[in-house]
């Protein structure tokens, strides 16, 4: 019989005492390095951690940007989220495994995590990316046990595929397409599109190369 995978958490008590918001927020030094703290993190069976409200499962969410246009796929019913069946998405990434060793040998501890999660969602290769912001979203049941790290990548050309059967009909279509209807796309996408001029500025900042704005 297979192990059981086991899923990186933190106690939701932490994101109480930092202080609970709704959405997204771009204090990304604020949250992040408590919050992936090797005394604060433990590790759950993924199928309790769905399912108690006491913990948060850390998950990077990375878009992918090429030039002035965005990957978009649709969850695919092979994806394990069954409740985002359908949906339009525009963040490629996963839950963080205890399989992962030396997590916290970088900087905020979910860097390895984050590119194996790439590696097999998506053909890349290159790491041009920064944290630009964190989701907190506790009107849904999946999102009340899910804490989103928000990562934006640039890449220098579109030879990506999918690499899962959840990954379905991934295209790079251009920004302003993207940000003209969200109510197509699960919840962590729409609160990236809503507000992806703020995180492309943030990401400038931090030294990626991204468009100045989004197009419209």
């Amino acid at each position: 019989m297979a192990t059981e995978e086991r899923v990186l958490c933190f106690q939701r008590k932490l994101l109480e005492e930092l202080g609970v918001f709704q959405g997204l927020s771009l204090e990304i030094e604020k949250y992040l390095p408590p919050l992936t703290s090797p005394s604060q993190i433990l590790y759950l069976n993924r199928s309790d951690a769905e399912h108690d409200k006491r913990y948060k499962q850390l998950i990077p969410y990375v878009l992918i940007l090429c030039n002035e246009r965005i990957l978009r796929y649709r969850r695919g019913k092979g994806g394990q989220e069954t409740r985002l069946h359908g949906l339009y998405s525009v963040g490629i990434g996963g839950h963080i495994s205890e399989e992962d060793h030396g997590l916290f040998s970088k900087q905020f501890g979910y860097h390895e995590g984050m590119r194996r999660e790439l590696m097999e969602e998506v053909a890349i290769d290159e790491m041009n990316e920064a944290a630009v912001a964190v989701i907190n979203d506790d009107s849904t049941d999946v999102g009340f046990v899910h804490f989103g790290v928000v990562h934006l990548m640039c890449v220098a050309n579109e030879e990506i595929v999918g690499r899962r059967s959840g990954i379905v009909g991934p295209e790079f279509i251009p920004l302003s397409e993207a940000v003209k209807d969200p109510s197509g796309y699960e919840s962590w996408s729409r609160l990236c599109l809503e507000r992806l001029d703020l995180l492309l500025s943030k990401a400038a900042n931090s030294g990626v190369t991204v468009p100045d704005r989004v197009p419209h």
